[in-house]
């Protein structure tokens, strides 16, 4: 009986070394199945919250991170000449493009951008940075409203946000956010005008609404005809917010 015992013992150690190579190779398969994002050079990647991988864009530095969200169908891009600026005023700013939005990964679900946007702020968070000021433009101000709501934020700008909009909604949340709000639209842009109205409206606290005459919507208004005066009052309002 003892050489029976002796053989179970030994063959014990091989059939377990096999098997703990065969879990390393498949966690390393995983790992490399990992989705990833395609970042330009220059750009970072970091993830939303619900783990969908996204590409940003760091401009200058200061004590104040602005975060600017993107509207549809534009991405970041469209923010890069007021990023600019803002890094010339002293500010940080971050942009990034939400998801669907290549080189971001996943499926334009705009619903979920939100989510997108909390990450930027986890990611921001990493490296340092407490209480951003949010800035969105179109369907990037109404996540920007929705995520202020739990976040931590200085104060928010939502340029021509819609009150909700394929599943995402700042209607249900500006109530909830503590923190300066500054509504911007277009006067001939009706529905971005009454839904601007009306989130003021269900918002309480320091709040502003400005109405601009045209019809320009979202980053239209940064760079349109008023383009002067909306990029100054957005720099007014970075003083007040961060004050």
């Amino acid at each position: 009986m003892q050489p029976r015992s002796s053989a179970r013992r030994l063959l014990s150690f091989p059939m377990a070394a096999v098997l703990l190579a065969l879990a390393l190779v498949a966690l390393a398969a995983c790992s490399d199945d990992a989705p990833t994002a395609d970042c330009a050079a220059g750009d970072v990647e970091f993830t939303s919250a619900d783990g969908i991988p996204l590409c940003g864009r760091h401009y200058g530095s200061g004590e104040v991170t602005v975060v600017l969200a993107h509207m549809r169908p534009s991405d970041q891009e469209s923010w890069a000449p007021f990023a600019k600026t803002l890094a010339d005023e002293g500010y940080a700013a971050f942009t990034f493009n939400f998801r669907g939005y290549e080189p971001s990964g996943g499926d334009k679900e705009l619903g979920l951008i939100d989510l997108d946007l909390g990450g930027a702020l986890d990611y921001l968070a990493i490296g340092g940075v407490e209480r951003p000021v949010l800035v969105g433009a179109s369907m990037g101000g109404t996540a920007a409203v929705k995520v202020a709501a739990n976040r931590d934020v200085a104060g928010v700008v939502a340029l021509s946000a819609p009150a909700a909009i394929d599943g995402l909604s700042a209607a249900e949340y500006v109530s909830s956010v503590d923190e300066p709000k500054f509504f911007m639209v277009a006067e001939d842009d009706t529905s971005a005008r009454l839904d601007g109205a009306a989130l003021y409206d269900a918002s309480s606290g320091e709040r502003f609404f400005e109405v601009f005459t045209g019809g320009e919507h979202g980053t239209d208004l940064v760079y349109g005809r008023h383009s002067e005066l909306v990029q100054g009052r957005i720099l007014e309002l970075l003083e007040l917010f961060t004050q």
